[in-house]
């Protein structure tokens, strides 16, 4: 009996998946922007034993594959140079599915938490610098930049698909798109005169483990006391975003390897004060791009804007910006951006996006798509500090060239100097004539030997290129925080 009831479960499953119905993935919905001059991926589901053909109108290009007993299909299609409309067409036996409005151009993955997350149209009390103004350029810029905006919900099931579509960004899409993501688009699209896809898949207040596998986690080479604290706290979080790999089941997983020019990551704030945060992140980098299977994408990624974070005078926001930092040195084409002159006492979502997008844009341009910006676009960082007999503190930076700060702007807010007794004065501080060097002096320190800069959750700094690029927090010592 047993065994007539086992082979009658296995009949129905078969019998299910011979019916099963041809399907695209969500990803490939009309509207859709596909990676442009790459062999990119299409997949879905459909009978098992049965043949699916692909055929694409930009080429006249038709494409074969077998269904396989789970019931699952992909085919890679080859893809010419930007432009569109174009169809897409999928067959298989008496079934035909048509994906219209596709446009083949440039992809962009744009993930992290409420600051990627937080759209045009701002949070309650928060609102976005230049929205009305991109509101109205909106309808311009509708069917160049399209959004695969994905919601679906944390899971600790890995899943296949995710329910949702493209769209192109007409006003009322517009306004609920994540403002760095659009605003990166459009400067992408003004750039290179192509369209734009964003994947925004973006959660509020989610730490970096539930973007990764607890695999990964475990391989990331953190302390084996920080892993037990990540594992107790994913014991406990249930479903919330804390728990490791929750994002990845349900949000990252069912559209990895959707062909894609590079990675856009703003996240940090769940995470504030985590020592080994650059090893998460250099694993989730690691993670991603063998998910994706297109090598080395660019990574572009935030660093952690100055808020008080509870004590405006606290110092773990500038020790976690140098964690981050240093996760360029670990992983090749990662590449951070400084948001030190963008923070806010009342809110921890900076409200000047355009500038976030834009430095990311100029990375971007240069990275992904070898232009030559004219100018040095990396942050300013020290190169050498000089201790005066006369008690100034001479910083000479990299990343500049005679274009530290304006000839308008020379004064200088944000630094500190500590003498022999280790407590941090405000200083005065001025860019010298050379534009690469800046003298500090403090009269309450007349023999300092520390310096810091913008070493505080939040404090008043100023220090950038004459090109907008602001100088991350730094210090000299190595004295207890």
């Amino acid at each position: 009996m047993k065994k007539l009831i086992l082979l009658g479960i296995f009949l129905s499953l078969a019998s299910l998946l011979q019916a099963q119905p041809l399907q695209l993935a969500h990803l490939f919905s009309d509207h859709m922007v596909l990676q442009q001059q790459t062999s990119a991926p299409v997949w879905g589901w459909g009978a098992p034993g049965k043949t699916v053909t692909v055929r694409t109108s930009w080429n006249g290009a038709t494409v074969r594959t077998k269904v396989a007993d789970d019931g699952f299909w992909r085919v890679n299609v080859a893809t010419g140079a930007a432009g569109g409309p174009y169809r897409l067409i999928v067959r298989c036996g008496s079934e035909t599915l048509a994906v219209e409005d596709v446009a083949l151009g440039e992809v962009w993955v744009c993930s992290g938490q409420s600051n990627m997350e937080m759209p045009m149209r701002g949070f309650g009390f928060q609102e976005i610098e230049g929205f009305r103004e991109n509101l109205l350029e909106a309808g311009e810029y509708a069917s160049r930049i399209r959004l695969f905006d994905v919601k679906s919900d944390t899971t600790h099931v890995v899943q296949a698909d995710v329910a949702n579509g493209w769209e192109p960004t007409v006003p009322s899409v517009y306004c609920k798109t994540s403002a760095v993501a659009y605003l990166f688009a459009k400067r992408i699209t003004r750039n290179l005169g192509v369209p734009v896809g964003i994947i925004v898949n973006a959660w509020g207040g989610s730490r970096i483990e539930p973007w990764m596998t607890m695999e990964s986690v475990e391989n990331a080479g953190i302390p084996a006391e920080e892993l037990a604290r990540i594992k107790e706290l994913h014991e406990i979080a249930g479903l919330w975003p804390n728990g490791v790999a929750t994002c990845w089941n349900g949000r990252v997983a069912p559209v990895a390897g959707y062909a894609a020019r590079g990675f856009l990551w703003y996240q940090g704030c769940s995470n504030l004060g985590q020592a080994c945060y650059d090893k998460l992140q250099a694993a989730m980098v690691k993670l991603w791009r063998e998910a994706w299977g297109q090598g080395d994408l660019p990574f572009i990624y935030a660093l952690l804007a100055p808020h008080d974070y509870g004590n405006a005078d606290g110092r773990q926001r500038p020790a976690f910006v140098e964690t981050q930092m240093h996760v360029q040195e670990l992983v090749p084409n990662c590449y951070a951006v400084c948001l030190e002159t963008l923070g806010a006492k009342h809110t921890i979502h900076p409200n000047r996006k355009q500038e976030v997008a834009d430095m990311m844009a100029l990375r971007a341009l240069s990275a992904a798509y070898g232009q030559d910006p004219g100018v040095v676009i990396d942050y300013p960082t020290p190169r050498s500090i000089e201790y005066l007999d006369d008690g100034r503190v001479k910083i000479l930076f990299n990343n500049v060239w005679s274009n530290l700060q304006s000839i308008e702007n020379r004064t200088i807010t944000g630094f500190e100097l500590a003498g022999e007794d280790r407590v941090f004065h405000l200083a005065e501080a001025e860019v010298d004539w050379d534009g690469q060097s800046v003298y500090v002096r403090c009269p309450d320190v007349p023999h300092p030997v520390a310096v810091r800069y913008s070493y505080r959750n939040l404090m008043d700094t100023n220090l950038k290129t004459s090109y907008g690029i602001p100088a991350p927090p730094f210090r000299s010592d190595d004295w207890p925080l």
